[in-house]
């Protein structure tokens, strides 16, 4: 058991990757719940889409995930982003291209 410990596999987690881990759990319950929502069909078929392109559960959901926390980000800062923008987001999943998103930023 020790050595499990001195592997990092049981290492107790920092205040900072508790809230990391949350944060993911979060995002990966909201893909749950529009996965089963027939108010986001295109979920559905984007996951589908990812599943044929032999990506795995886990790979597509957190896929999804990361798209989700995106449009949730742009939405708290009351962007011009929309349902469609983020299901145009989910088309070009595997591939995530943020280069053009952070202009305002600058």
């Amino acid at each position: 058991m020790a050595q499990l410990f001195s592997l990092g596999i049981f290492a107790p987690m920092n205040s900072e990757d508790r809230d990391k881990q949350r944060r993911k759990e979060l995002m990966l319950r909201g893909v749950e719940d529009q996965l089963n929502s027939g108010d986001t069909p295109e979920v559905r078929v984007h996951y589908e889409r990812l599943l044929s392109l032999g990506h795995s559960d886990s790979e597509a959901r957190e896929l999804i995930a990361t798209v989700l926390a995106f449009y949730i980000w742009h939405t708290a800062r009351h962007d011009d982003y929309t349902y469609s923008d983020y299901v145009a987001e989910l088309e070009k999943l595997p591939e995530i291209d943020w280069k053009d998103d952070d202009k305002d930023d600058a």
